[in-house]
């Protein structure tokens, strides 16, 4: 762990910060633990995977208790079943100091049902949820939805978000906006197109609150 570092950007895939821990538990997230498999992966792209932490939060906290400033969830809590959601929601709570912040979005399932409402086209309504695919013939590719972290496993709402959080004493939640926070290190990780999906046409859910 970089000293004097307590930002934690949870799931981040490819969003690197530099004042931020980066952790990601992707396949080869946590084959990057591995010295040969660092060179392999050493600047073949711009995004330099090697700076990628491996840590599950669902599993444990990625630190000590009361150790982190600022906590960034974003587009990750979909991917994980509803009981491993509140696994990792507990485990960013221990994570938080006094006063820490916490910034979370998730894809809005209410914001998915108003436009099939509105143009009534079932098949893009099916594809915005990400449970499923078009019966995709390549078979790694649907191993790899089917049993990657692509396929969404559980879709929330304003108020479905917000009675996780509460339920798990965090405080002063509000609904928060693209770089809208305080905290001036989030701009350095946060992008439109989490916040404004579609060009906008579909907006996600988004919390900042504190603990």
């Amino acid at each position: 762990m970089k000293k004097n570092i307590k930002n934690f950007n949870i799931g981040c895939a490819y969003t690197l910060g530099k004042n931020w821990l980066n952790y990601d538990s992707s396949i080869i997230t946590y084959l990057l633990k591995f010295p040969i498999t660092k060179i392999l992966f050493k600047n073949r792209s711009q995004k330099n995977m090697t700076n990628i932490l491996y840590g599950n939060i669902v599993k444990n906290p990625l630190c000590e208790e009361n150790y982190a400033n600022n906590i960034f969830l974003s587009h990750v809590l979909e991917h994980m079943t509803f009981i491993d959601a509140q696994c990792a929601i507990k485990n960013i709570f221990k994570m938080l100091k006094q006063g820490g912040c916490f910034r979370i979005i998730v894809p809005s399932l209410e914001s998915r049902i108003l436009k099939y409402i509105e143009d009534k086209n079932a098949n893009d309504f099916m594809l915005s949820l990400g449970i499923a695919d078009m019966n995709e013939k390549n078979l790694l590719k649907k191993m790899k939805f089917f049993f990657g972290y692509s396929r969404h496993r559980w879709m929330y709402d304003k108020n479905s978000l917000f009675q996780i959080l509460e339920k798990n004493n965090f405080k002063n939640i509000r609904i928060c906006k693209f770089n809208d926070s305080k905290e001036e290190c989030f701009k350095e990780i946060e992008e439109l197109s989490r916040f404004e999906e579609k060009d906008g046409k579909l907006l996600a859910v988004a919390f900042e609150c504190t603990k």
